[in-house]
């Protein structure tokens, strides 16, 4: 995480679904400083 991303907040992109298991998350990357993230899916 940069500097930049830590004080402003990331830049999400709008995201893949992935199937981990019988999960679903919503994976996500910043643009800025290239961070992943996965959220579960409802």
């Amino acid at each position: 995480m940069t500097i930049r991303c830590l004080l402003a907040g990331c830049c999400w992109s709008e995201g893949v679904t992935m199937l981990m298991g019988r999960e679903t998350f919503l994976c996500q990357y910043c643009s800025r400083c290239g961070s992943h993230r996965y959220t579960p899916q409802s």
